[in-house]
């Protein structure tokens, strides 16, 4: 079985979204729900209760808390209602643009744990450390610092920087390379992001536990064929 994930970002608007889930649940077949964990990211104004069939609704974010005096975020309560039960959390994104520190992914890591939630915490080097396996090593355990990594609902999905958002995608060699070193670590699942496509997504998931996807995920059919691929 592997991990399937769609992140829409701040892409999207309610209606859309609620066009895709649906237009997206009669592309889908209960083979694909059965064979895979499918998961839809849509952006936090866009989030719909978790009761389709093929699929399940995941949160790009979350506070550590049930709700409280925090403008702009969200909080379990909110997903709790939902039924959502996957979370996003260490997007480089989230990390680069807003400064959510190592320090507070893990807050919000052992938050989620606490409340059973599945979980894809992001990591990924820049392109100054492509290539350099020693380091690379030491900045995979500084990002990973302080979780828990014998948690059964986490998954670890590698996104390099230099790969989101554009058209170079890591060789599975180089993926190889990172699975190894994250599986001497501790890490039980993979997944691989960053620039995952039709053309690349089969054997990307030969060689781990899933994908992450971004733009190629924001049209439902073009997910949905994403899918077909894999299967």
């Amino acid at each position: 079985m592997k991990v399937i994930a769609a992140n829409f970002k701040a892409y999207h608007t309610p209606s859309s979204t609620q066009k895709y889930l649906y237009a997206l649940e009669t592309h889908l077949a209960k083979s694909h729900y059965l064979q895979n964990e499918i998961v839809v990211f849509p952006n936090m104004a866009s989030l719909s209760a978790n009761n389709f069939c093929y699929f399940h609704i995941g949160a790009q974010n979350i506070y550590p808390a049930a709700n409280g005096a925090f403008t702009g975020e969200i909080g379990l309560e909110v997903l709790d209602s939902l039924g959502i039960n996957h979370v996003l959390l260490g997007h480089s994104e989230r990390r680069r643009l807003l400064g959510e520190s190592v320090a507070f992914i893990q807050e919000k890591f052992h938050f989620c744990a606490n409340a059973h939630k599945k979980i894809i915490l992001c990591i990924g080097e820049d392109s100054l450390l492509f290539g350099l396996w020693d380091k690379l090593e030491s900045f995979f355990q500084q990002q990973l610092q302080g979780i828990n990594l014998d948690y059964p609902f986490l998954y670890i999905a590698y996104e390099p920087l230099w790969a989101i958002g554009s058209k170079q995608v890591a060789t599975l060699e180089y993926i190889l390379r990172v699975r190894e070193i994250l599986r001497s670590m501790g890490v039980k699942i993979c997944l691989y992001g960053g620039s995952v496509s039709t053309t690349n997504a089969k054997e990307i998931c030969a060689v781990t536990d899933g994908i992450l996807v971004g733009s190629a995920s924001l049209e439902s059919s073009n997910f949905a064929d994403i899918i077909r691929c894999v299967c």
